[in-house]
């Protein structure tokens, strides 16, 4: 029986992806990358950035040259190689290990880290010259000089240096607040009376003298903020940020396009009910789309946690019972530090959340050089959740939030930086009405009901529903929802039909034997509520009600749709109350 492909999550090597798994293509933008000399390539966390340079690594490699056919000849590169393939000594670095400790502790982890990536380049190469006068070397920069002269003195094919992951301890040092300990990685180290340059300055300048002289041919960065390759200053200012380049914002990530063929080639070769593939279609795109990293770019779905997500498939034969990899939630540690140094953090937040609203960008900001400093400055705070992908471009000038994802934890962020103090009580009581609706014949308004009691009434301060509008009451229903109900439903809110946009879907996954849920939402300031005797009507706002309609009538049209759909209005009145309206003919719509 012939093996299967694999889904390579957590796989990073490119021959075992070439034998082993299933691949989306990228590797055109090698040719891209090679017409800069020394780009550094920056994505959040955990969004594939490690791949291309095993990808990079070997098409590079001069010892697999013999190898190439096998390697990339299937590829769109392999089709049509540049002359610089195999033809450079790879010397990779990953920088995610070093632990941070005491500043000596971050000095010694940086030299092992070194000593033995370098070491794995001289094991490859011991055939083309002596290496002896290497293992002299007593730190990190004298080490690559090292390497240098017997290249220089031996006449070999100069380094492709890569470096995955070059600010990851860095940055552990800024979100940590040890400033003084980052300034002495990036600048120069004090003791006592004694100023040194830093250990890791000095690194970086030797792959500066390197490309000066020819020993070095090419370097390849990768990160998350440019803040470390600003403030190394002179040690490194010839790298190149590529990554918001029309030409290479598609390098990590997966296109609408490349996902659909991705999802078709996996339930065809593991022959995976049909049935399912409208679910994985959805949650994808609801979860893990939605990534513009340049006003005028398409959106990209973060292809690792896609790759999660898919693996699980595969491994269950079922839809996935949980769609949020906690691995990808960003370290709540930045925002509480970038709360901490911008006063208007949390009204930020609030804007986000309860009220839906977009941040106003001027996209130079994002290719000007900062260091650490304008980072954490207040007028840099969208900036700063940009580069960790907590914000994306929604148009030309506004940043918004990209995926259900991102506004999960942005939910949870606002829970903790608003300081509730009931969140795992209100969790609970939350759960339990969720557990009634799914043995028994309960229903989305006793849902509600929870929310309302558990969330809204128990949590929010009375002062700020006047600020707020149908946003927060979609966007923290739909999290809460999440915490709970992802094994039974996929959730989108502002679905976009062609009726417009509706505020709440819950589509039931194969098997539940439930019915969609569309929920719109109506919001009244206490004042305007209590003017227009909301909570005493006995019948829903007739234009609301109208959208509502409308929106499950284009849902019904829907091709692969096959779900009875309930809809309903909810009149959210300040903090005094809502009304609940499930609307008639909530039987299944015929198909047109």
């Amino acid at each position: 029986m012939e093996n299967k492909r694999k889904i390579p999550y957590g796989v990073i090597n490119w021959a075992e992806l070439v034998h082993e798994c299933f691949i989306v293509d990228n590797t055109r933008y090698i040719r891209e990358l090679e017409l800069i000399k020394t780009p550094v390539f920056l994505r959040p966390k955990r969004f594939g950035k490690s791949v291309v340079c095993s990808m990079l690594a070997h098409y590079y490699d001069i010892d697999l040259k013999d190898r190439f056919d096998e390697l990339f000849g299937t590829t769109d590169i392999g089709r049509n190689p540049t002359p610089l393939h195999n033809s450079f000594l790879v010397l990779q670095f990953d920088f995610s290990t070093i632990q941070v400790g005491t500043l000596a502790e971050i000095e010694r982890n940086f030299w092992e880290n070194v000593k033995r990536s370098v070491g794995f380049l001289i094991a490859r190469e011991k055939h083309l010259a002596d290496w002896g006068d290497v293992d002299k070397a007593q730190n990190p920069a004298d080490l690559i000089d090292a390497v240098r002269s017997v290249i220089r003195k031996n006449h070999l094919p100069p380094l492709y240096v890569i470096i995955d992951e070059y600010d990851n301890f860095t940055n552990e040092l800024v979100v940590s607040g040890r400033d003084s300990e980052y300034n002495a990685v990036c600048g120069h180290d004090v003791q006592g009376d004694v100023t040194r340059e830093s250990f890791f300055k000095a690194f970086f300048k030797s792959f500066k003298a390197g490309l000066a002289d020819g020993t070095v041919g090419r370097t390849y960065f990768t990160g998350v903020l440019p803040i470390t390759l600003d403030d190394l200053s002179s040690g490194f200012n010839v790298g190149t940020v590529v990554s918001l380049r029309s030409d290479l914002i598609n390098l990590v990530g997966f296109t609408k396009e490349q996902t659909r063929r991705y999802v078709d080639e996996i339930f065809a070769e593991h022959e995976l009910p049909a049935e399912l593939k409208p679910t994985v279609v959805s949650d994808l795109e609801n979860f893990y789309d939605g990534y513009h990293f340049a006003p005028e770019s398409e959106p990209l779905y973060n292809a690792t946690i896609c790759n999660w997500y898919l693996q699980q498939l595969v491994a269950e034969r079922r839809i996935p019972r949980i769609v949020i990899d906690a691995n990808v939630r960003t370290d709540i540690g930045w925002f509480r530090r970038l709360a901490q140094t911008s006063p208007r953090a949390m009204e930020k937040l609030r804007a986000y959340i309860e009220r839906g609203e977009g941040e106003l960008v001027n996209t130079a900001a994002l290719s000007a050089k900062f260091g650490r400093a304008k980072f954490f400055s207040e007028e840099f705070f969208p900036y700063a959740l940009y580069y960790l992908g907590l914000l994306t471009f929604e148009d030309e000038m506004t940043f918004n939030i990209p995926n259900l994802t991102i506004k999960n934890m942005f939910v949870d962020y606002y829970d903790e930086l608003s300081e509730f103090t009931n969140a795992d009580e209100a969790r609970r009581a939350f759960g339990m009405a969720i557990r009634a609706h799914l043995k028994s014949d309960g229903t989305w308004r006793e849902i509600f009901e929870a929310y309302w009691q558990q969330y809204v009434k128990a949590r929010i301060p009375a002062q700020a529903f006047d600020k707020m509008n149908e946003n927060f009451f979609r966007t923290t229903f739909t999290s809460r929802c999440m915490d709970y109900l992802t094994t039974f439903y996929s959730f989108e809110t502002e679905y976009n039909s062609s009726e417009g946009r509706c505020d709440f879907l819950a589509i039931p996954k194969p098997g539940v034997a439930k019915p969609a849920q569309l929920v719109e939402f109506k919001y009244f300031t206490n004042a305007a509520a209590e003017k227009g005797n909301v909570l005493g009507r006995a019948e829903p706002d007739a234009e609301t009600v109208g959208q509502a309609l409308a929106y499950r009538k284009a849902l019904a049209r829907r091709p692969d749709w096959n779900h009875p759909i309930a809809a309903a209005v909810v009149e959210v009145c300040g903090n005094t109350g809502y009304n609940w309206f499930d609307l008639p003919e909530s039987k299944p719509l015929p198909i047109s």
